[in-house]
């Protein structure tokens, strides 16, 4: 072709292109590359996306935000449990509860009995007073029985459980346990390590802990039972009488 017909139908050629949209027009490249962080951006006014990913394989960033939080109550450093809680990036905040353990969310609370706790809890009937105290104040109270990980993952033999509801068997006591307190959740835990990965899952989709809320829980019942303790050192039915008799008058 001479120089004049390539041109005429480059011309040509231009004039049956189709125009952009001028909902662009605002837009350099660069601008919606960096919008949103990214090649992602939008156009018409923030409406449309300019791309969208749907790819949810393995090395893809999730966009929720790991829940951290943990409110602890400072006699539960003795044990092993809020070193490892640390070393998995849980963020603890050492307080004084007077109901549970750890709290985890607004929701969750957690009261924590190794092997030996669980069953002195039992005989002193210090675990129904914990329970009532959790189902009180908390939606999902729970349990979290830990176990040895050097020990058999069972609270007794097989052969000892039986049909038959007895005072001696622990089995028992867990069954009469739930049923007093249906919102009672039981957390079983081979380890602390296995517990952290509990504490993750429940926290997942609730938000963080209100920590001083966590720490003003059942503060005033405990003023109540101090007011109501007599110079004997045990509440009696005369003391409840003197309180009561001194908010009549």
């Amino acid at each position: 072709l001479s120089p004049p017909d390539a041109f005429e139908r480059l011309i040509d050629h231009k004039k049956r292109m189709p125009h952009f949209l001028p909902s662009f027009n605002n837009f350099s490249t660069q601008e919606m590359q960096h919008a949103n962080g990214g090649v992602g951006g939008s156009y018409a006014g923030g409406t449309l996306p300019l791309s969208m990913d749907t790819r949810t394989g393995r090395g893809k960033q999730s966009s929720v935000k790991e829940r951290r939080d943990i409110a602890v109550d400072v006699r539960e450093f003795r044990s092993a449990l809020p070193s490892i809680l640390h070393q998995g990036g849980m963020r603890l905040a050492p307080v004084t509860l007077v109901v549970g353990d750890f709290v985890l969310s607004n929701v969750h609370c957690v009261e924590r009995k190794s092997i030996s706790d669980l069953f002195g809890s039992f005989a002193s009937g210090r675990l129904y007073t914990q329970a009532e105290a959790m189902s009180k104040y908390y939606k999902v109270p729970c349990l979290l029985i830990e176990f040895d990980p050097e020990k058999t993952f069972a609270l007794q033999n097989a052969s000892d459980i039986g049909n038959e509801i007895r005072n001696d068997s622990v089995c028992s006591k867990m069954t009469l346990l739930v049923m007093h307190f249906p919102k009672l959740r039981i957390l079983w835990s081979r380890s602390p390590h296995e517990t952290l990965k509990i504490f993750k899952k429940l926290k997942r989709n609730h938000e963080e802990v209100d920590v001083d809320k966590a720490v003003e829980i059942g503060t005033n019942d405990t003023l109540d039972e101090l007011l109501l303790v007599g110079t004997d050192g045990y509440v009696d039915d005369e003391d409840i009488s003197d309180v009561n008799d001194g908010e009549m008058n």
